[in-house]
């Protein structure tokens, strides 16, 4: 797995691309992320569109993600969701309280509004 990450008008960005899976790939997820909103960036998009494959652990760290962004009172957005990782949320029923837009562009204008 490869993570990026940059951070776009006071929201960090997250770009993830091959498979997340388990505990390896999800440390440096939560690591990005605890140390955005210790420094004060609670806002978070993950741009997922080369995000291969998706498993339940793989979801639990966006589950927890947007937990500890919730409680940082932030907001945090999923963009470019692929088909795979589209029907996961939409069996689990998370496809409700996932934010999704089609840009990082479209995201940072819904978390600034």
């Amino acid at each position: 797995m490869e993570i990026k990450e940059r951070i776009i008008k006071s929201v960090v960005v997250v770009s993830l691309s091959g498979n997340l899976l388990g505990e390896k790939d999800s440390i440096p997820v939560k690591e990005i992320v605890t140390a955005n909103i210790d420094k004060g960036i609670t806002n978070v998009i993950f741009d997922v569109e080369k995000l291969d494959y998706i498993n339940s652990t793989g979801l639990s760290v966006l589950i927890s993600t947007l937990t500890k962004v919730n409680k940082a009172e932030g907001k945090l957005c999923l963009v470019k969701v692929q088909t795979q990782l589209k029907n996961l949320l939409d069996i689990t029923k998370l496809n409700s309280i996932f934010q999704q837009e089609n840009s990082v562009e479209e995201a940072i204008k819904t978390i600034n509004a």
